[in-house]
């Protein structure tokens, strides 16, 4: 007898006070409003933050926990969410627990490579945010 793995996706809707979702992330501002939160972890934690056409958050998703100081990430896994759900835009985000929210040459570099990936969805990626102590940056090339 042979074992087949089956995929099952679910889509679920649930409510929430957290006004997280009606946030329109329309600048690096709000997003680093939204989850300076990150600022205190100890980790680096990568987030994808899907959303709707007028940048308003469907939901996000911590793609990964890494260490003090790198995350490992595939371009597959910051997708998912996104092509799963249908959603036409994302956001990147992670924090650098140094404090210093410079990003390194592979945070840009990583960047990029999502943004050609995500092409190949119609998918777009609005920005990299980079969160650091009490400050943000930016991992793009458009500054």
């Amino acid at each position: 007898m042979a074992i087949l793995r089956e995929i099952s996706i679910c889509y679920s809707f649930k409510e929430t006070d957290d006004n997280i979702l009606n946030q329109t992330l329309d600048s690096p501002e709000k997003v680093y409003q939204v989850f300076k939160f990150l600022s205190k972890e100890t980790k680096e934690k990568f987030i994808v933050v899907n959303l709707t056409n007028q940048h308003t958050i469907i939901n996000y998703e911590v793609v990964a926990v890494g260490s003090v100081k790198a995350v490992s990430v595939r371009p597959a896994e910051v997708l998912r969410s996104a092509i799963i759900i249908n959603s036409p835009a994302i956001i990147l985000v992670h924090n650098h627990p140094s404090g210093d929210p410079k990003p390194s040459g592979s945070d840009i570099k990583f960047t990029e490579t999502i943004k050609q990936a995500a092409k190949h969805f119609d998918i777009e990626v609005l920005d990299h945010v980079v969160i650091g102590y009490q400050c943000f940056d930016r991992a793009v090339n458009d500054k």
